[in-house]
């Protein structure tokens, strides 16, 4: 799992730098910590956007606000929408407005609905330059980038940083250029242009040990582990891996190391060393029980699913992607039912039944086209051939 960083809003965090909480540090209930972490990763640009911003005194704004934070944390997107739009309502000035609409823009993309949330943005990027907020600017442009990103759309993607780039280095803040270029480095690779990417993680990395951000150093060891993971260089995707535990161990972030244990366990699944995949997937199953971490849960339950897929052993592969399935349903993770679909369509495949593997590629190809996402339709159109 790759870390970016991009969208707005780090719930609890954003009540605190935004809505006048700032002469206190107030005690953040377990789950909403939890829900926290679980996001921070998309969000950071726009926390630090809006660490400038003037604190609200509009009781009626707040209390809005931070029930649309809450709903996003409840993944009821929906109503977080309704909420924010009632605070965007009450004579927002220029500021306020681009921060409402950006996390409106990031509630549809939560969703898949891509093009909304890039009305969304477009909306935030227009209002932040007519009210001459460079940060603002800048949290936009990350957050069209990312979108694109996500459609496949590379050049596109690159062309939002490297707008956002440029503000931010006009601006003079590093921990945000620090950011996009981890953003870059992430776009890259999925191009698969792994030296343009560890160039750029790189770069990150650099100002990451400047500023001290050893939270940011940890979360970039992981991509580059990532990248050298998709080279073929297992030994220095290890040792990138273990560069990020130790940080995040440090740090005390058992989020972040559930993630690392995940992406080790892939590695070994990719080297084809199933025993060492399952014991990682297990390590990182465990940290996310004891967080209660229950959507991290059901990706590292499809990744199980994977690997005994992967083994030949189809009864408990189906036992891991049922589970996976139930827990996505639960916080209606339309992506992540997608994804679990694809992975039984393809054990379906393996199996030799053709025509219930058939019926689920076209089922979820129609998903990915209608949300534009090019690269999983084109790979969902390759497993159609093979049938």
């Amino acid at each position: 799992m790759e870390l970016v960083f991009g969208i707005i809003g780090v719930i609890a965090l954003i009540a605190t730098l935004y809505f006048g909480i700032k002469s206190r540090k107030p005690k953040i209930p377990p789950q909403l910590q939890r829900d926290i972490e679980r996001i921070k990763t998309e969000m950071e640009q726009v926390a630090i956007y809006l660490d400038g911003l003037p604190e609200t005194k509009d009781k009626k704004k707040k209390a809005l606000f931070e029930r649309g934070i809450s709903l996003m944390a409840e993944y009821k997107y929906e109503k977080a929408i309704e909420s924010f739009r009632e605070c965007l309502a009450l004579e927002s000035d220029g500021s306020e407005k681009s921060v409402l609409l950006l996390l409106i823009g990031n509630c549809f993309h939560a969703q898949n609905k891509w093009d909304q949330a890039l009305g969304g943005w477009k909306e935030a990027l227009d209002t932040a330059e007519k009210a001459k907020d460079e940060h603002g600017q800048a949290a936009a442009l990350g957050n069209l980038g990312l979108v694109h990103k996500d459609k496949g759309e590379w050049d596109t993607a690159i062309g939002f940083y490297n707008k956002a780039l440029k503000g931010l280095e006009k601006i003079g803040d590093e921990h945000g250029v620090a950011s996009t270029f981890n953003n870059l480095g992430v776009v890259y690779k999925d191009k698969g242009d792994w030296d343009k990417a560890i160039q750029f993680f790189k770069k990150s990395s650099k100002i990451d040990k400047k500023i001290g951000d050893e939270h940011g150093m940890a979360k970039t060891f992981n991509n580059l582990g990532l990248v050298y993971k998709a080279k073929g260089d297992w030994d220095k995707a290890i040792e990138f891996y273990d560069k990020a535990s130790k940080g995040l161990e440090k740090l005390g972030d058992e989020h972040g190391l559930a993630t690392t244990f995940n992406n080790l366990g892939v590695l070994y699944q990719d080297k084809g060393e199933w025993d060492k995949a399952v014991r990682f997937y297990d390590k990182s199953l465990k940290i996310k029980e004891k967080i209660g971490d229950e959507h991290g849960m059901a990706q590292t339950y499809g990744n199980l699913g994977n690997v005994y897929r992967e083994k030949g052993v189809g009864d408990k592969a189906m036992v891991f992607y049922d589970k996976a399935m139930r827990g996505f349903e639960r916080f209606r993770d339309e992506r992540g039912m997608t994804q679990t679909k694809l992975n039984i369509a393809v054990l379906y495949r393996m199996q030799g039944k053709k025509e219930e593997a058939k019926k689920i590629f076209e089922e979820i190809l129609e998903v990915f086209e209608k949300i534009g996402d090019r690269p999983n339709a084109e790979l969902v159109r390759e497993h159609l051939k093979d049938l």
